[in-house]
């Protein structure tokens, strides 16, 4: 079985002016599922990294600062998306998708 993790939110709402092609994760999971290569038995979806996990990585300023949408002009700069709801959500749960992709492989090998 081939694991493949997605979920809606990972198509965030940056505006469609915006450089970062981003409903290419939208397409591409219509196109597996067009050519049955994503089915309901090998796809799987994500939820929100946890904060202890992120803590790993991350300060608990800067998980706060992305949770109230708070970064300032550099932060968000250095992030590469507007600072919006929808980016919040999509950064927590492909990182979600990420550590679920990590405990597949181990599974599945």
């Amino acid at each position: 079985m081939l694991p493949i993790i997605n979920h809606p939110d990972y198509v965030a709402q940056i505006g469609d002016d915006h450089r970062f092609p981003i409903k290419k994760f939208g397409e591409l999971i219509k196109l597996l599922r067009k050519k049955n290569i994503a089915t309901t038995y090998n796809t799987f979806e994500p939820d929100e990294v946890s904060v202890p996990t992120l803590l790993n990585v991350h300060t608990e300023e800067y998980i706060d600062k992305i949770n109230n949408l708070s970064l300032d002009k550099d932060e968000i700069r250095k992030l590469g998306f507007p600072l919006v709801k929808s980016v919040r959500r999509r950064s927590f749960v492909a990182t979600g998708g990420t550590v679920l992709a990590s405990k597949l492989a181990v599974k599945h090998k």
